[in-house]
C-alpha cells in the first residue's frame, strides 16, 4: 500500500516554525535526520557539585595535568551533594559532610576517584550524616593519594588522611566518662579534643552505604597517640550497609571499629602496616569473608614492611570489664603473616569477647605467635579453655613453631590450651594465592554459630575451593 507524506506545521507565536515530518518514504531520510539534530539536546558539560561549604565557599574548580576536571572541597558541608565520575575530587584539610547537627547525605558515584593531596587530608561523616558511596566491581570507588600514579614505592603510606565515620550507636566507658545523659561519647582521632565526637544510644543507627570502596596509601601521624585509620568506624550502627572494601598500605590500622554494631562482609586488607583489622569499646558487630595479607603485592620492593598484628581485638584497655563488651561474630576469614615482622596474627585482650569461625591463618616466620590471648579480664570473662564467649571454631592454622602465647603462668588457662578445647587443627595449607585448596577444604565448616545475616559458607577460609577470587577486578590491584 502507497504511503502519503504528511507534514504538520505548528506556528508558535513569536518564533518561526517547526516543521516535523512524520513520513515513513525512504525519500525522506534525509530531512527526517536534519530534524533530529537540530532539536536533540547537547550534553551538559561536566562540572563541579554547586553545594558551598558552612563558610559560604564553593566548591572550587580546576584541571589536572590532563586537562580533567577536579573539584576541590574544603571545611563542612552541610548540605547534601553527589561525587560525579566525570571529575576527580580533592580534598583539602579535614572535609565534614555534616557538623553533628545536620543530616546531608554525600553520595559519591561508581568509577568516582578521591584524592588527598597532603597528610591532613580526610573525608569524615559526621552523626547525623551519610555516606552513600556505591561503586560495582567493574567501577569502583578509589580513596587514594594525590601522588598515587602508578610510580608509588610498594610501602608507601600515610600520604593523606583516610576515611572516617561517625555514627550514633553504643559503645563502653566508665560512669565517670559518660555524658550528663548517661551516654558515652568520645571525640575522634584528628581533631582537637571535642571537636568531632561520636557514639549514642542508637544501636540501629544508619550512616549510609560502602560498597566497592578502596582506600590507599592513607593513615597520617598527627603524633604517636593520634594516627588516622584507612576507615574508621566510630560507634556506627548496624542499619550502615559495608560491602567490599579494601584498604592497602595504611600506616595505622586497616579498619578500626569503635564501639558500634555495624556489619559488614568482603574485606580485603594489605600491607597495613599498625593492625589490619582492629575493634574496641564494645563493637558487636559481625563480619563475614575477610582477608588479611601483611604482605604487599610486592614485597620484595618493600623496606618498610613491617606490621603489627593482623587482628588486634580489644573490649577497652583501660576499663576491660566496661559494657556493652565487645563480641562480635567473624566468619570465612584468611589471615597470612608477613614474612619480614610482624607481632600476633590474632591478639585477643583487653576484656573481650569473641566468636572466631571458619577461619584460616597461615605463618611460617616464627615471628609472632599465630594466637595470643592476654590480660586478666579476657581469661575471666572467658571462664574456661571450653569458654562459650571466647570461641574458635572450625579454625585451622599452619604456623611454624610460634604457634600460641598467653600472659602469665598465673591465668586461668593457657591460649594453648584454649586452642586444643576449641578444637582448633593444625595442618599444611595447600592455599593457591587465597584460594582454597583440599587441605583447606577437608575441615569441617560450621554454620551452627551463624545467624540470618551470614551468607551460609560450605568451607572454611575467605575463598572456597570452588569459588571465584572475589578480590580481582574491583579491588584496584
Amino acid at each position: 500500500m502507497t504511503k502519503n507524506k504528511i507534514f504538520n506545521l505548528f506556528l508558535l507565536t513569536s518564533i518561526i516554525g517547526l516543521v516535523i515530518s512524520c513520513g515513513g518514504s525512504d525519500n525522506n531520510s534525509s530531512s527526517s535526520s536534519a530534524s533530529s539534530s537540530s532539536s536533540s539536546s547537547t550534553p551538559a558539560a561536566a562540572s563541579c557539585p554547586t553545594v558551598t561549604n558552612a563558610a559560604g565557599a564553593s566548591v572550587v574548580s580546576g584541571t589536572d595535568a590532563a586537562g580533567a576536571l577536579t573539584c576541590t572541597y574544603t571545611g563542612t558541608y552541610n548540605d547534601s551533594f553527589q561525587m560525579k565520575a566525570s571529575a576527580t575530587h580533592i580534598l583539602s584539610g579535614p572535609v565534614k559532610i555534616g557538623d553533628d547537627t545536620t543530616s546531608p547525605s554525600l553520595t559519591i558515584d561508581a568509577g568516582v576517584t578521591i584524592r588527598g593531596e597532603s597528610g591532613e587530608d580526610s573525608l569524615n561523616i559526621l552523626r547525623g550524616a551519610k555516606i552513600l558511596a556505591k561503586g560495582t566491581v567493574s567501577n569502583p570507588i578509589i580513596m587514594t593519594s594525590a601522588s598515587d600514579d602508578g610510580t608509588l614505592a610498594a610501602d608507601a603510606n600515610a600520604q593523606w588522611g583516610g576515611l572516617q565515620i561517625m555514627g550514633k550507636a553504643t559503645q563502653n566507658c566508665t560512669d565517670a566518662e559518660k555524658n550528663a545523659s548517661g551516654i558515652c561519647e568520645r571525640s575522634a582521632e584528628g581533631f582537637d579534643a571535642g571537636a568531632v565526637q561520636y557514639g549514642g544510644n542508637d544501636d540501629n543507627d544508619d550512616s549510609g552505604e560502602l560498597s566497592y570502596v578502596v582506600v590507599k596509601y592513607a593513615g597520617y601521624q598527627f603524633n604517636q597517640e593520634n594516627e588516622l585509620n584507612g576507615i574508621a568506624f566510630y560507634a556506627v550502627g548496624d542499619q550502615t550497609d559495608v560491602n567490599y572494601i579494601r584498604v592497602h598500605n595504611n600506616k595505622d590500622d586497616g579498619i578500626e571499629f569503635f564501639g558500634g554494631t555495624v556489619n559488614f562482609k568482603y574485606a580485603y586488607l594489605t600491607g597495613n602496616q599498625d593492625d589490619s583489622f582492629d575493634y574496641t569499646n564494645g563493637w558487636r558487630g559481625k563480619a563475614q569473608w575477610v582477608i588479611i595479607d601483611q604482605n604487599t603485592p610486592d614485597p620484595a620492593t618493600a623496606t618498610g614492611n613491617e606490621p603489627d598484628n593482623g587482628m588486634e581485638f580489644d573490649s577497652n584497655s583501660k576499663a576491660p570489664n566496661a559494657t556493652p563488651r565487645s563480641n562480635p561474630t567473624i566468619s570465612n576469614f584468611l589471615v597470612i603473616g608477613n614474612s619480614a615482622k610482624h607481632g600476633e596474627l590474632v591478639h585477643l585482650r583487653a576484656g573481650t569477647s569473641a566468636t572466631l569461625v571458619n577461619g584460616i591463618i597461615v605463618d611460617s616466620s616464627n615471628l609472632g605467635p599465630c594466637i595470643e590471648i592476654d590480660d586478666a579480664e579476657t581469661f575471666t570473662a572467658a571462664g574456661s579453655a571450653s569458654s562459650t564467649t571466647l570461641r574458635a571454631v572450625s579454625v585451622m592454622i599452619d604456623c611454624g613453631d610460634n604457634k600460641f602465647s598467653g600472659e602469665s603462668s598465673g591465668d586461668a588457662f593457657s591460649t594453648a590450651a584454649w586452642a586444643t578445647a576449641q578444637g582448633i587443627t593444625e595442618g599444611t595449607n595447600s592455599l593457591t594465592g587465597y584460594k582454597n585448596g583440599a587441605t583447606e577444604a577437608s575441615v569441617t565448616v560450621n554454620t551452627a554459630l551463624l545467624g540470618s545475616f551470614f551468607d551460609v559458607p560450605t568451607e572454611i577460609g575467605a575463598v572456597p575451593s570452588t569459588g571465584s577470587d572475589w578480590t580481582t577486578v574491583w579491588s584496584d590491584i
